[in-house]
């Protein structure tokens, strides 16, 4: 009997992905290393990205700063797009004694160090956007290596736990990040630095502790650059991971509402600055508080009912209905209410969203490369989501922003619904 007639959570005759076998022992090594990988990974884009690269941007070309802001943030979403399924495509590729996904997360740890290093030194605009950019092709390097442990090295039937501590490291990587890198916006240099240190320390710990197995023993496809429908998406991967994929990119598309939430407040809601700036640290607080807690329950509790499809699409529901909170009843009040069931259902649906999408994986051979399209499906729609928000806000004004979160997770929640290989 193979490993996914074993699992409730994926039917064998619908699932292509064959998982590593079931020792009859949680898989605490590869868990844990995502872990830690996962911090390293998120801390130095996020906690620089949202706030030491406007501040160096602010230093070094102070009347450019928002158009240089916005045209970096598009290249990096089409750095995301490629670079990821590139890199998959290549760690799926390769052989070693130390396996195919911890070199590719040395290498990129090592040359992103020096890229960031250039990028918080450097004076020279051009040379600072650069740094910038190739440091963001080393990250999607990492990210799409390191993610390929959960289908490389974790059964299906331990994914839900898994991926829930994977989902609290996001909510520590992103959110802890971001208000450390906050810190340091007049002092930029030594912001990286420390961001660097963390990133690189978790890094190395990750590939230790997961004592990836060699290998050398798999067969190797030969590489031949005229192949290039090994770097595309699994064109006839079916449906379920299409509407994996569509769910993801929905589930990020409302984040625009959280970057208008100082304006929200003060125009819409009537707040002055000073009670919005508290109203904003309590929320962002609430938020990461519910986040981790609801993420370090539902991994365990949907491999105790085995299933992970219902709560990840409830818990979508769990964001976009209290979206209505706000609109009818336009105060902070309201609004930190919608905040606190945005954290419980964010930390839910990201807590079993690596498990949802390995799980509709079309093969193992590819899965690096294939699961670096489904995180690219989720920055995409992450850096659009600004541009929605603004698009929104100048047809609808504040009102419509709540609404639009509403239809956007309801889409999400439907398409999660839709998968029919996960139960």
């Amino acid at each position: 009997m193979s490993e996914q007639a074993a699992t409730p959570i994926a039917s064998a005759d619908q699932t292509a992905v064959q998982g590593p076998k079931d020792t009859g022992k949680f898989p605490w090594r590869p868990s844990m290393a995502q872990f830690f990988a996962t911090i390293g990974w998120y801390a130095p884009f996020f906690g620089i990205s949202a706030a030491l690269l406007p501040a160096k941007l602010a230093q070094v070309a102070p009347d450019q700063k928002a158009d240089l802001l916005a045209q970096s943030t598009t290249v990096a979403m089409f750095i995301a797009i490629f670079a990821g399924i590139i890199f998959g495509a290549l760690s799926d590729m390769t052989r070693t004694r130390w396996g195919g996904r911890s070199p590719w997360v040395i290498l990129g740890a090592i040359f992103g160090t020096i890229g960031l290093l250039v990028f918080a030194l450097s004076g020279n605009i051009v040379v600072v956007m650069c740094a910038w950019f190739f440091y963001v092709i080393c990250y999607n390097a990492i990210m799409s290596a390191g993610m390929a442990w959960m289908p490389d090295l974790i059964p299906v039937k331990y994914r839900g736990s898994a991926s829930a501590i994977f989902g609290v490291a996001t909510q520590i990587g992103l959110n802890g990040a971001q208000s450390l890198g906050s810190l340091f916006i007049t002092n930029v240099p030594t912001g990286v630095f420390i961001l660097l240190v963390i990133s690189d320390v978790l890094l190395f710990i990750a590939v230790v502790v997961c004592r990836e197995p060699s290998n050398l023993g798999k067969p190797r496809g030969r590489f031949d650059v005229s192949k290039f429908r090994d770097f595309l998406p699994p064109m006839h991967a079916g449906r379920d991971y299409w509407f994996a994929a569509f769910a993801r990119f929905m589930f990020m598309m409302p984040g625009g509402i959280g970057t208008y939430r100082l304006f929200t407040l003060t125009d819409y809601m009537h707040q002055s600055d000073a009670d919005a700036a508290k109203w904003m640290s309590f929320m962002a607080l609430l938020n990461l508080i519910l986040a981790v807690i609801s993420a370090a329950i539902a991994g365990p509790l949907a491999d105790f009912f085995k299933t992970i499809k219902i709560p990840c699409a409830l818990a979508v529901f769990a964001v976009g209905i209290p979206c209505w909170l706000p609109f009818f009843i336009p105060n902070p009040l309201m609004y930190t209410i919608y905040v606190a069931f945005s954290g419980l259902g964010g930390g839910i649906f990201i807590s079993l969203d690596q498990a949802l999408m390995t799980s509709v994986l079309p093969n193992n051979e590819n899965a690096a490369k294939d699961l670096a399209f489904l995180n690219a499906a989720g920055t995409v729609g992450q850096l659009l989501a600004p541009l929605l928000a603004f698009a929104v806000l100048k047809a609808f004004g504040y009102a419509g922003l709540f609404p639009m979160g509403f239809i956007v997770l309801t889409l999400a929640a439907v398409s999660i619904f839709g998968i029919k290989r996960i139960k």
